[in-house]
């Protein structure tokens, strides 16, 4: 047997990392090039230093598991995670043996003998089972949290989809598309004016500008790229309504939206996420992720505010089932 780390600075990266065999849940968008360079952006804003830590295991010329990670510093403390989001494995179950497992495991402990913080690693349960790396970490103390999702089976018709979604959402989706002018705007028409209005739209809705005006750069690329797409909503000339979503070849996934406060007695959004669904389907992808729910008493270590639980019924009832998932956490502060 031969072995080989291949990393993002090997031009072969990517192209290895999406050659391995995995299902819809380790394909989430959020983990595409286009998206990983938006969630960089705002801990650079932040002066954080970031290094990233990912890498693809190479075993017998396959690529066999990968690695997703960076070290973010920040006031003298290292933390592992992947810039904004959790890290994750990509895993090849049928070419994964005991003795990647080992080589895996060894390359990943150098990394956390870096670490001076936390790692916070996600684990999407691929077969209903954790994975190793969760068992690895498990060992060495971390806390294991259940995160709940709502994921929608676009390998439905379109009739079935529609009588998924709330009872109560059917009316206020039509309404939208009446009263509304709506465009979904790809990697084949997308202009910077397009952004340029959400994000002016976004500062309105806020008060405020939220984030830095390059990560509205990294979310343009992400759509000239064909990893992300808009739905805009237009009344009159004027846009009052956005969203954006990343996708990839089989999962789609809510990221963004902007919607005008003094007009939230009109169904704006909804017409909005069912466009986005309809399109998703349209694509190829085969699921969608509306996003995380919340419960009166989950998160059991940050009870969610009330604000986190409406937006959570609201995505809830565009249908679909709720997915679990694990967030792995580990200090090693005191290592």
């Amino acid at each position: 047997m031969t072995d080989n780390m291949i990393t993002p600075e090997c031009p072969e990266y990517w192209h290895l990392l999406n050659k391995i065999n995995v299902s819809y849940e380790c394909r989430s968008p959020i983990y595409s090039r286009s998206e990983l360079e938006y969630y960089q952006q705002r801990p650079l804003d932040e002066g954080k230093k970031l290094n990233n830590r990912s890498f693809v295991l190479m075993w017998e010329k396959n690529p066999v598991v990968a690695f997703l990670g960076a070290t973010v510093e920040s006031n003298k403390k290292v933390d592992l995670l992947f810039y904004e989001a959790p890290c994750v494995i990509v895993e090849d179950k049928l070419k994964l043996t005991a003795c990647t497992v080992k080589y895996f495991l060894r390359e990943f402990d150098k990394i956390q003998n870096r670490i001076t913080g936390d790692i916070w690693y996600r684990d999407y349960l691929v077969d209903g089972n954790v994975s190793f790396l969760t068992t690895h970490l498990l060992k060495k103390g971390a806390i294991a949290k259940p995160i709940f999702s709502k994921v929608i089976d676009l390998s439905l018709d379109k009739t079935l989809l529609w009588r998924k979604i709330r009872k109560s959402y059917s009316s206020l989706i039509n309404n939208g598309l009446r009263d509304m002018e709506l465009y979904i705007v790809t990697r084949e028409d997308v202009a910077w004016d397009h952004i340029l209005r959400f994000r002016s739209l976004h500062i309105r809705v806020s008060g405020r500008e939220t984030r830095s005006e390059k990560s509205w750069h990294k979310q343009f690329k992400a759509i000239q790229n064909g990893e992300a797409f808009l739905v805009l909503g237009e009344l009159k000339g004027d846009m009052i309504t956005a969203g954006y979503f990343s996708y990839s070849n089989m999962n789609c996934i809510y990221g963004s939206s902007a919607s005008r406060r003094d007009l939230f007695h009109k169904p704006l959004f909804h017409a909005i996420m069912w466009t986005a669904i309809l399109h998703a389907k349209k694509n190829g992808c085969r699921w969608f992720e509306v996003g995380e729910q919340f419960f009166k008493n989950h998160p059991i270590d940050k009870p969610p505010t009330s604000k986190e639980i409406d937006i959570s019924n609201f995505k809830a009832g565009f249908g679909g089932d709720t997915k679990s998932y694990l967030d792995i956490k580990l200090n090693c502060s005191s290592k």
